[in-house]
């Protein structure tokens, strides 16, 4: 019983009833039943409504007032109330919904349960809620899913149904659907009745009519489907489905069977087929017109007869077809396939199966028959061929001689007699070509493949002797062989014999013939020996050989060989014999060094050999100069052109040489696959090898293929000097497919130095590979870079982890070899360790800067290089044709240059532009023009624009990605650019450049010089880091520099004084300024003190640790020994670094060459004596920087690096050299100098040795021979010397005379010199000794005595020649001026007047002329020109009047005289004038001549000298004045009367002017009328100045003696304005007129 819900007045929600079991009622009988039932209530009609659900047989009222409620609970026998649910059914969803994504949906609106929705069909769903609350809302709402509108619908389980209201869809029964069945069954079911009732039976039960009309069967639905209660709805969806299931599962437990039978069958075998079929319940239909019967029934029943019926078709078919008739079918096939097909069970097998089937084969025809029905023979012949087919087919390499000796006999007998006969199922097959066996498996075919290779077998020899081949008795021999011996054939080539067939009998037939020709053939054998001994047994031993040979062989004797031929029976003895004959000899090669013993021998060698062989039985021969037995390791040593070491440890060298002498472990040739040896280098290995290469590489070719990229490792042998011979089979070039050349060649390349790294070779010698020596060949350079790449590309690849150390690539032509060179520096860049040029050329030293920059000094013509940029001078007009640099490189280059250069040029050029053009036909890349000026002494700026240059090429080859470039010594020729100024220049522009550059595409920086350029080479040998030139000396490093020593920080600083070591002038001034007073009273302390020459102070105010004081002097020998001493007080106060001024310069008034050359002998002498000492560092700090050049020459003299190997006439001395020396080219005098007093020897030039072969019977007898020609030879050596100091003047010419003596007259020289003991400055004693045949040296003596005797006659000439030069002046007029003739002219003229002749010719100036004596004229013999002459008596002459002024008149007291503009001394002033006033126009120059004046002056600057200690006190200065007092200062000399005319701001006395431009001033030089104005150049004595002012008479006083100080000045530091107290301290000695 259900209760009634509680009222309330909220409860608004529609109440529904179930009346139940309406059977059938309408909606107006259930109306009306609703109605009477509400009567007495106050519901109306409207307030309920009614919706039938026919199916389950109930209809559903549903009352829209709550209260009605009460009412249907009192009713409950006629109502149900209907409970309240939580599910709806959402009914037209969107196809492919699933049950998440309506769980999705509706939890929107309310919570589903877990698994709350269940899908009826696609498109609807029952949703469960866990509220039924919820259930009014969700049907409230308007779905949509997926965009399409959807309805929901109250759904109740008790109902199984959703609530539609009036919308409820009516019940309808599905559609019928036709199925078709098997014809034959449908037959079976219609005259079946059982079969029939079975189906329509099961059917029924799913609501299911049959109608079995057709075979096209159709299935209708019942009505009482309709008639299921709730489950009808789902009965209606799912019955077509159930119904066709249940259909087709009934059908299929029927089964029809078809058979095809033939027409001419039919009838009996329809009635064979019903007689089986009688009593089963199967149906046999027949289809005459198709020729089938068909059976059909249960499976059952089909599946008992269906095997009888088939048995009974078959056979009665096949006995029809039989019986009308049977055919017949073949094969083709040899017995040994037929054995192997079917013997194995194949036929029996057919026989089975056709037993009826006839199989015949006929062994004659090599054929198989069939005879049988058709499908029989076809499907026998089928098998049969297939089987065939399976078979497996192997060939087997077998030597063409036994193929041969195959093809000869049966194959079927030999398959017979190899396989089958012994159990091996496996058949022979075999044409010209090859041999294959044929058999079913592997197993069989490898145990066949052995049994052949048991049983057959060849065998072969060599025929030296190809003639035995051609006897007719060797043909019987053959013949009767094959007649007799059936198993083997016998095959002969030119030179050999193979005999093949089985093992067992071709031993002994081989053996037959092989003896045959052994006996029968002509054998050559060669024995090697020295040539030597060849002849001594040939003409020596003949009696020990002859009659053994004699009629047996034929011995020649042929250099170093001795060839036996004749059979080989008799060779073989005669070998023993004559390999006897060889041991029992004795030969030995002795080698003598004297002068003249090669032309001795050759003149006494009929005497000499005679006498050997009858005293001691010894041959002796001279040998060649090619079978001297040099040095191995020497004559091997080939210089590399280029040379590089990689990181790895690997050296690779590029050398120009014959690689057939390469001493190393193996050589690489370049080879065709056929290995033939016919052409190029190839060729040349063979010849040098021998026949033996040529037949390795023969046999090499037989045993494998080889192609391209292949190597072959081989023995060298002969006169090869490698072990080993590599021979790659490289590529030919294709141009369409280069880069697959390329690729092979690298192939082939990296294959020769895998086989040489497996083989653990260290070195080998690669060629340029495929280079163009034929058809094909590779592009050189191409061909160069290829190989290179591969040698890094394999490097690179083992990373050091290979046995080979060094690959050198080697050529003979100097193309070939630049490509190589260029090769390696593209690929590896450029080394450090060599570099080359072209040929001509030659490699010099190099080194890297820090930040690894490669600068390189090369001696060569640049023309020839390879460098990427090479840089071209030229001045501004571009022409290359002139000078020496730009018209080589024009030359080289082609005319096409000079085209590329004026393309380049838009307008005029600049001095220091720069224009870049291609190579053109030079071997570098670019060129780059630079535009150099002329040097002007220093008058410019020719060094800075020499700077920008440097700058703009290194700049401008880094911008282009070059990696070298190259330069020659710029301006040093017709520019006429100082060589030291140039090398310093460029070398510090080039240190600047790799210390600034952040980009490194340059790596080489060269410097090339020509050959001959020998002061720029030795300019170039010293370091020159940022203007300090360096070298290193004994582990001492020696440096020059300009600068200011005070500012040096050595810890020791020389200071040059006076004896009194007081001396403030100069650089001592300087020094002790800066020092302070401190020091200055330390060395007057000092001074007084006893001393040697030398002092030392401490440091002062300086930045040394100590100051050396040296008393210099104008004796550049003192200097010497004075340098010295100070180093060696250095090293006694282990002190570690020294800095010199140059000494000497100032007031000792020596030239800088001469102190150069002192200190530099005074340095290099302590160290020589003194090399452990604790100096490291000595500084030539020369303050003047015109002084440098000179220091630096002298260092050049005598840097100590590594001696040139040159080839001159005398060896270069140095100075660590041990006492013996050779010839060198220079003065001996110097040598003497070098020694510093000590003996020494300078060996003559080395004699060649002359070589003997010596053999003879016994080692005994040899010995006596060497000792016997020794003797001979020595006997005829003499000694003879000549001593005479003359000796040591000998000119450079005659020096190298000397030198040419030993070789033309053939003896040795040799230079003994015995110092003097006594004295240093007297020269020693001099002997040339003199050694060779007597003949010889005679020759030699008389020669050098002539030499003497002129080189003495030359120095009594030139002594007369300087003693006449220092009495006499013989002079000429020329431009208004008179010179002085040159020093010969001199003293032939005075001669000429000595011997008091009226006239005499000379030759001057490239002209003759006459001169009368003693006053002239002398007059030109060809054009007339006559010169004024005079003769200067110079004992008369005042030694105080310069020597270049005009005569005057001896009553004239002043003169003067006009300057020629052409002349230097005129050139001399307007220089220094010009150099500060270079826009004042210049007049005219006149010279002061004033003889009273000037020895008055002259007195007085040597008084000053004398006064100051020193000789630096007179300087040219300026001096403007006015028109007017020319004349008195000309006549009277300067008044410092006049002081304060013009101004004295620095004390009343005349001024002077350092520079012209001050006094050349209107205050000064005041203009005349007309504009003119005038200065005086002049000599003024300035001795030591200080600073002056307005107030001083005189000079103050310099010391506490109250000495004054000569002059005043405006600044003593930088003094430009003189002020002068005496007037006769200044002299006018020039008037410039100017403007």
């Amino acid at each position: 019983k259900v209760e009634p819900p509680e009222e309330t007045e909220e409860d608004t929600t529609p109440t529904s009833a179930v009346i139940e079991n309406i059977q059938n009622s309408g909606q107006e009988f259930l109306t009306m039943l609703v109605e009477n039932v509400l009567k007495g209530s106050s519901a109306e009609s409207d307030d309920f409504s009614i919706e039938i659900i026919p199916e389950s047989n109930c209809a559903v009222v549903t009352f829209s007032k709550s209260k009605c409620k009460s009412w249907v609970v009192s009713h409950s026998t006629m109502f149900r109330l209907l409970e309240k649910t939580s599910k709806v059914k959402a009914e037209g969803l969107p196809p492919n919904s699933n049950s998440d994504l309506v769980m999705l949906y509706f939890d929107k609106f309310a919570e589903v349960e877990d698994d709350g929705v269940t899908f009826e069909t696609d498109q609807s769903a029952i949703i469960t809620f866990t509220n039924p609350e919820d259930v009014q809302k969700v049907l409230k709402e308007q779905h949509h899913l997926k965009k399409q509108p959807f309805r929901v619908l109250p759904y109740y389980e008790t109902l199984q149904t959703a609530l539609y209201g009036k919308d409820r869809p009516t019940l309808r029964l599905p559609e019928a659907f036709i199925e078709k069945i098997d014809r034959t069954v449908w037959h079976h079911l219609k005259e079946n009745r059982k079969s029939l009732d079975l189906v329509t039976q099961a059917m029924s039960s799913h609501f299911c009519e049959m109608d079995f009309q057709t075979s096209a069967v159709k299935v209708s639905p019942s009505q009482s489907l309709l008639n299921n209660g709730v489950q009808t709805r789902k009965l209606l969806h799912t019955w077509r489905e159930k119904a066709l299931s249940q259909f087709l599962s009934l059908i299929s437990e029927f089964k029809s069977t078809e058979f095809c039978i033939q027409k001419d069958a039919w009838t009996e075998i329809q009635h064979e087929i019903q007689k089986a079929v009688v009593g089963d319940t199967v149906t046999l239909v027949p289809y005459v017109d198709e020729g089938t019967i068909t059976v059909a029934g249960l499976k059952e029943d089909m599946n008992r007869i269906e095997g009888i019926l088939t048995e009974t078709v078959e056979r009665v078919t096949q006995r029809i077809q039989r019986e009308k008739g049977s055919e017949t079918g073949e094969i083709c096939m040899t017995p040994s396939i037929y054995n192997l097909v079917l013997r194995d069970g194949l036929e029996q097998q057919i026989c089975d199966k056709f037993p009826e089937l006839n199989i015949t084969y006929h062994v004659h025809s090599q054929k198989l028959n069939f005879y049988g029905l058709k499908h029989e023979v076809l499907e026998t012949k089928n098998k049969i061929l297939q089987a065939v087919l399976n078979l497996i087919h192997k060939p087997v390499e077998l030597h063409q001689s036994v193929l041969d000796f195959l093809l000869t006999k049966d194959v079927e007998e030999m398959t017979n007699n190899l396989f089958f006969n012994k159990g091996i199922n496996v058949a022979l097959e075999a044409d010209e070509k090859r041999v294959s066996l044929v058999g079913k498996t592997d197993n069989a075919l490898s145990d066949g493949e052995k049994q052949l290779q048991t049983d057959l077998g060849h065998l072969s020899f060599n025929v030296e002797d190809p003639s035995v081949l051609g006897r007719s008795d060797w043909h019987d021999l053959v013949s009767h062989i094959k007649n007799t011996v059936t198993n083997v054939t016998v095959q002969t080539t030119v030179n050999q014999v193979v005999v093949s067939g089985f093992v067992d009998s071709i031993n002994d037939v081989e053996q037959e013939l092989h003896n045959f020709v052994q006996e029968n053939s002509h054998f050559e054998k060669t024995l090697k020996s020295h040539k030597t001994v060849v002849t001594f047994i040939k003409d020596h031993k003949k009696q020990d050989w002859f009659e053994e040979v004699k009629g047996n062989v034929n011995v020649d004797f042929k250099g170093e060989d001795i060839v036996i031929s004749g059979s080989r029976l008799c060779v073989s003895k005669c070998v023993v014999l004559f390999e006897d004959l060889l041991r029992s000899v004795n030969h030995c090669t002795m080698k003598i060094v004297k002068p003249g013993a090669k032309r001795f021998f050759k003149e006494k060698e009929l005497m000499c050999v005679t006498c050997a062989k009858t005293n001691m039985n010894c041959l002796v021969q001279l040998l060649a100069e090619h079978d001297h037995p040099h040095d191995t390791v020497q004559s091997l040593i080939i210089k590399p052109v280029y040379h590089y070491k990689t990181h790895g440890g690997m050296e690779i060298t590029v050398n120009k040489a014959d690689i057939c002498s390469f001493q190393v472990d193996a050589v690489v040739g370049g080879c065709k696959e056929n290995l033939l040896l016919d052409g190029g280098l190839v060729k040349a290995l063979s010849d040098a090898a021998g026949p033996k290469l040529q037949n390795d590489c023969d046999q090499t070719v037989k045993r494998r293929k080889l192609k391209i990229g292949d190597a072959v490792l081989l023995d060298a042998g002969g006169r090869l000097k490698c072990k080993h011979v590599i021979l790659a089979i490289g590529p030919n070039y294709n141009s369409y497919k280069p880069q697959e050349s390329e690729k092979l060649l690298k192939k082939t390349v990296k294959k020769s130095l895998n086989l040489a790294d497996e083989e653990s070779f260290q070195s080998l010698a690669i060629p340029a590979i495929s280079s163009g020596v034929s058809r094909g060949g590779f592009p050189l350079d191409l061909c160069a870079d290829t190989i290179v790449k591969a040698i890094k590309e394999f490097c690179d690849f083992v990373e050091g982890d290979n046995t080979l150390k060094k690959i050198y690539l080697v050529d003979n032509n100097d193309k070939t070899v630049q490509a190589l060179e260029a090769a390696v520096k593209k690929v590896y860049g450029v080394s450090a360790l060599t570099h080359s040029m072209a040929s001509g050329t030659r490699a010099s030293q190099s080194f890297q800067t820090k930040e690894g920059l490669t600068i390189t000094l090369m001696k060569g013509n640049i023309e020839d290089t390879t460098m990427d940029v090479v840089v071209n001078t030229l001045s501004s007009d571009l022409n290359l044709s002139v000078g020496a640099i730009s018209n080589a490189l024009l030359k080289a280059a082609g005319p096409q240059l000079q085209v590329l250069l004026n393309q380049q040029v838009t307008g005029s050029a600049n001095i220091g532009d720069v224009f870049e053009t291609a190579g053109a036909n030079l071997k570098n890349k670019l060129v780059f023009h630079a535009v150099v000026p002329h040097w002007n002494q220093g008058q410019g700026n020719e060094q800075k624009v020499l700077e920008d240059i440097m700058d703009k090429c290194l700049s401008l080859a880094e911008q282009r990605q070059q990696g070298s470039i190259l330069f020659s010594a710029i301006g040093t020729g017709n520019l006429a650019f100082p060589k030291p100024l140039v090398v310093c220049t460029m070398l510090d522009s080039t240190l600047k450049f790799s210390s600034k550059r952040s980009s490194k595409h340059v790596k080489e920086v060269v410097f090339v010089l020509h050959p001959k350029d020998t002061q720029t080479i030795q300019v170039q040998d010293v370091t020159t880091k940022s203007g300090i030139h360096e070298t290193i000396v004994g582990g001492v490093t020696l440096q020059v520099l300009n600068g200011d020593i005070t500012l040096e920080k050595t810890d020791v600083i020389v200071n040059s004084s006076n004896k009194e070591f007081t001396l403030k002038s100069g650089v001592s001034k300087a020094i002790l300024d800066k020092a302070g007073p401190n020091v200055e009273a330390e060395c007057q302390q000092l001074g007084a003190q006893t001393n040697s020459g030398l002092i030392m102070t401490q440091a002062g105010n300086l930045q040394c640790k100590k100051i050396i004081h040296i008393s210099a002097q104008n004796n550049a020998v003192v200097i010497q020994n004075n340098v010295k001493k100070a180093l060696e007080m250095c090293a006694k106060e282990k002190l570690t670094s020294i800095a010199f001024p140059a000494i000497g310069t100032g007031q000792g008034g020596l030239s800088p060459g001469q102190v150069a050359d002192s200190m530099l002998d005074g340095i290099l002498d302590m160290i020589r004596k003194t090399p452990q000492s604790t100096l490291k560092l000595i500084r030539l700090v020369v303050f003047q920087a015109q002084m440098l050049p000179e220091f630096l020459k002298s260092m050049q003299n005598r840097e100590t690096g590594p001696a040139k190997q040159e080839q001159s006439t005398w060896s270069k001395i140095k100075a660590y050299a041990a006492n013996v020396k050779s010839f060198f080219t220079g003065s001996w005098e110097k040598e003497i100098k070098q020694h510093g007093g000590k003996d020494f020897v300078i060996e003559g030039v080395q004699v060649d040795p002359v070589f003997f072969s010596i053999c003879g019977p016994s080692q005994a007898d040899v010995d006596k021979t060497k000792l016997f020609l020794e003797d001979m030879i020595n006997q005829e050596q003499v000694f003879e010397s000549i001593t005479d100091t003359a000796i040591l003047t000998l000119s450079d010419k005659d020096q190298q005379r000397i030198q040419d003596l030993q070789s033309t007259i053939d003896v040795t020289i040799r230079l003994e010199y015995k110092a003097n003991k006594a004295s240093e400055e007297t020269p020693g004693q001099a002997t040339l000794i003199i050694q060779g045949l007597s003949r010889d040296v005679l020759k030699a003596i008389q020669e050098i005595q002539d030499m003497l005797k002129a080189a003495k006659e030359k120095e009594t000439l030139q002594k007369e020649i300087d003693y006449t030069n220092e009495l006499v002046d013989w002079q000429y007029e020329q431009g208004g001026q008179f010179k002085n003739f040159d020093q010969r002219t001199n003293f032939d003229l005075e001669k000429a007047l000595s011997k008091q002749a009226t006239d005499i010719r000379i030759s001057f100036q490239g002209q003759t002329y006459q001169v009368t004596l003693p006053e002239g004229p002398a007059v030109c013999t060809t054009g007339g020109n006559q010169m004024k002459i005079r003769r200067i008596d110079k004992l008369k002459a005042t030694e105080d009047i310069p020597q270049h002024w005009d005569a005057m008149a001896h009553d004239e007291l002043c003169r003067k005289f006009n300057l020629q503009p052409t002349s230097t001394e005129y050139q001399d002033v307007i220089g220094l004038f010009k150099t500060t006033c270079p826009n004042n126009n210049v007049l005219k120059i006149e010279r002061f001549q004033n003889p009273g004046m000037w020895k008055n002056y002259q007195n007085n600057k040597r008084v000053m000298e004398k006064k100051n200690g020193h000789q630096n006190n007179e300087k040219r200065l300026f001096h403007g004045t006015s028109e007017l007092t020319i004349s008195h200062i000309e006549k009277t000399g300067f008044n410092r009367s006049y002081a304060g005319k013009n101004a004295t701001a620095y004390g009343k006395g005349t001024y002077f002017a350092l520079n012209a431009s001050y006094s050349s001033s209107n205050t000064y030089s005041v203009p005349n009328a007309q504009g003119h104005k005038h200065m005086y150049l002049c000599r003024v004595l300035t001795g030591d100045f200080t600073t002056g002012n307005s107030a001083m008479f005189v000079p103050p006083a310099k010391n506490a003696n109250c000495d004054p100080y000569d002059t005043v000045v405006d600044n003593p530091n930088a003094p430009t304005i003189f002020v002068v107290f005496r007037d006769d301290n200044a002299y006018p000695e020039y008037l410039i007129t100017f403007t």
